[in-house]
């Protein structure tokens, strides 16, 4: 079975199908057979992906399938039991979709701007997966808080204490590393494959890998102490 990461949150320009693409190309850079699974009626990670093939950048080593509703995403993960990991790009908004993603994730991953409502909105989420969780009786999936588009400017400021503050009382986890606001990435998501179909000869480039690398080595040790500890259960 595969391993499934669900980047969700509700709130509108969290960057979700950022994270999406970025983790995707990661993995597959490592030689982890990936899909994305694009259950956002928006299709913003499907777009990604036609526009790169129509480029002649068509992203290496990860496929894109699209999974309308609830229904489709739960056929789409069965089916796509070959793969070694599914990143789930959930919708802009709460509902069955991201529910059903989150109860079968290894990890639920949040994007989050370095902002009280962004930390709201994201803390929100949590507390309603976790009621569907215990209604459902399974445990509450693995998740992580991932600040998104944060910017070296962010460092030591009272925002962001004040987040980190919040989010550490309400008891959930915030990831170490942060995915800073890169115009790489932008230029990425608009139909330019993967990071790493991207020319290395440009720094901002070189940058750019590093920070999604030390990401994602992060979120994939969180979502094996996740299954490490389901397993001793």
């Amino acid at each position: 079975m595969p391993s499934i990461f669900a980047v969700t949150n509700p709130k509108g320009g969290s960057g979700k199908t950022t994270v999406a693409i970025i983790l995707a190309g990661e993995f597959a850079k490592h030689g982890y057979a990936t899909a994305i699974v694009d259950a956002d009626p928006q299709g913003s990670s499907y777009q990604w992906h036609a526009s790169s093939v129509a480029r002649g950048l068509s992203p290496d080593g990860v496929d894109l399938v699209r999974a309308a509703d609830e229904k489709a995403l739960a056929q789409a993960i069965d089916r796509l039991d070959a793969y070694d990991v599914l990143v789930v790009d959930t919708p802009g908004y709460y509902g069955e979709v991201v529910i059903q993603a989150a109860l079968r994730a290894d990890l639920v991953v949040l994007p989050s701007k370095v902002h009280t409502f962004d930390a709201s909105q994201v803390v929100r989420t949590i507390r309603n997966l976790e009621r569907h969780s215990a209604t459902a009786g399974l445990p509450m999936s693995q998740h992580r808080v991932l600040f998104n588009e944060y910017d070296s400017l962010d460092r030591n400021t009272r925002p962001l204490r004040e987040v980190v503050a919040y989010l550490d009382a309400e008891r959930v986890p915030v990831c170490a590393n942060a995915l800073y606001r890169r115009v790489t990435y932008r230029t990425m998501t608009s139909g330019h494959g993967t990071l790493y179909q991207m020319s290395d000869k440009d720094e901002p480039v070189r940058k750019a890998r590093y920070n999604a690398d030390q990401v994602v080595r992060e979120l994939l040790a969180a979502s094996q102490d996740g299954a490490s500890a389901e397993a001793a259960a």
